[in-house]
């Protein structure tokens, strides 16, 4: 049996450092630390990478503050806050909305390979090129077989990807809209065209018209269950709404909706004339231009007893250009938006029918 020294533990609650029982290896284990009250270890302090920059703004603003009492106030040691220092330029660049709660900085084993891939990603982005983690995958290890690098020493395995894109802030993002369509050289060319035309009239009499499909039939897809549940195909049966209403929402005419069915089995029975909505149909639910040539009759008859002249925002859809119904309008006057502008010219697009469905929607639930 090995000989050790006694431990001796004092009365009152200081930190005391216990020898090793083992004698043999005293030498090569450190000692261990403990709370004499608790016999606990004493709890080790992980900085983020955001505490870090926060020490390094701390003594840029005030050069005179010692380390020592910066130490104290993060409950480490004096040494580290020394370290840190040292990297200030670093941990200063630190971009606080990526790396809120990293508490260490991952570095590569593959920089060249990383490096390369990173410039791929920007110009693809900028490009608006999809690309998705199996792409990726495919490129890096393309990168290292030009780099000679051997398949067993870089796989692009599925946490290489994951590391990657966090120190690259790669997300999944769902494209949303028709933006990337746009053609921005010519917009403010446009807008100042549009702010002439409409500059003679009121904001009363400039209308907007604009279609979207609805899935009528589409449920929620997120629900409370007590377990995970499967669900179902979804419904594809849709029917197209056109939406109408002034620049200052005073007036605002009734849906017209298009639907696959003359007579749908739940309006047996009833007048469409009696329906809230202008009720048209073809067998794709489609909007085309007799429909919209109807439409623009029936929107000219009411301006005309209302005794007004209006003004119609459209895009330039194949189904609007019915140039003999607008030849013989005389209340209303159609103007078409330039092509890939919608999205960015178009009142109803700028959020106001999508409102108009999450109301439809928070209706049926």
């Amino acid at each position: 049996m090995s000989n050790s020294s006694p431990i001796q533990v004092s009365s009152n609650c200081e930190e005391q450092v216990l020898p090793s029982l083992d004698i043999e290896s005293s030498s090569k284990k450190r000692p261990r630390v403990v709370d004499n009250c608790s016999g606990s270890k004493k709890a080790r302090t992980n900085l983020t990478i955001v505490m870090k920059k926060e020490i390094c703004q701390k003594k840029k603003e005030n050069p005179y503050l010692k380390n020592v009492e910066i130490a104290a106030e993060y409950k480490i040691g004096e040494s580290t806050i020394s370290k840190i220092l040292k990297s200030k330029d670093r941990w200063l660049a630190v971009d606080e909305s990526i790396q809120a709660n990293v508490k260490r900085e991952r570095k590569s084993y593959f920089p060249i390979i990383e490096e390369s891939l990173a410039m791929w990603c920007e110009q693809a982005i900028l490009d608006g090129i999809t690309f998705n983690g199996a792409i990726l995958q495919k490129k890096a290890k393309k990168l290292a077989e030009m780099r000679g690098i051997n398949s067993k020493k870089f796989s692009a395995s599925d946490g290489w990807l994951h590391r990657f894109k966090e120190r690259n802030d790669l997300w999944v993002y769902r494209r949303k809209g028709e933006l990337d369509s746009v053609d921005y050289q010519d917009l403010p060319k446009h807008r100042e065209e549009l702010q002439r035309v409409l500059q003679e009239y009121n904001p009363d009499d400039i209308f907007n018209c604009d279609e979207t499909a609805l899935f009528w039939k589409l449920k929620p897809s997120h629900t409370l269950a007590h377990n995970p549940i499967s669900g179902r195909k979804k419904p594809k049966d849709r029917i197209t709404i056109m939406v109408t209403c002034n620049a200052t929402g005073t007036k605002k005419l009734p849906l017209l909706l298009i639907h696959k069915s003359q007579m749908p089995q739940a309006l047996k029975g009833i007048a469409k004339s009696s329906l809230p909505v202008w009720y048209y149909w073809n067998t794709k639910a489609w909007m085309v231009q007799s429909i919209f040539s109807h439409y623009l009759n029936r929107l000219d008859s009411m301006m005309r007893k209302e005794n007004r002249k209006i003004i119609l925002l459209a895009d330039n859809a194949t189904s609007h250009k019915t140039e003999e119904a607008i030849a013989k309008l005389t209340n209303v006057r159609v103007y078409f938006l330039p092509p890939n502008t919608t999205s960015v010219l178009q009142p109803l697009d700028q959020g106001i029918i999508y409102s108009l469905k999450v109301c439809m929607f928070a209706l049926k639930q």
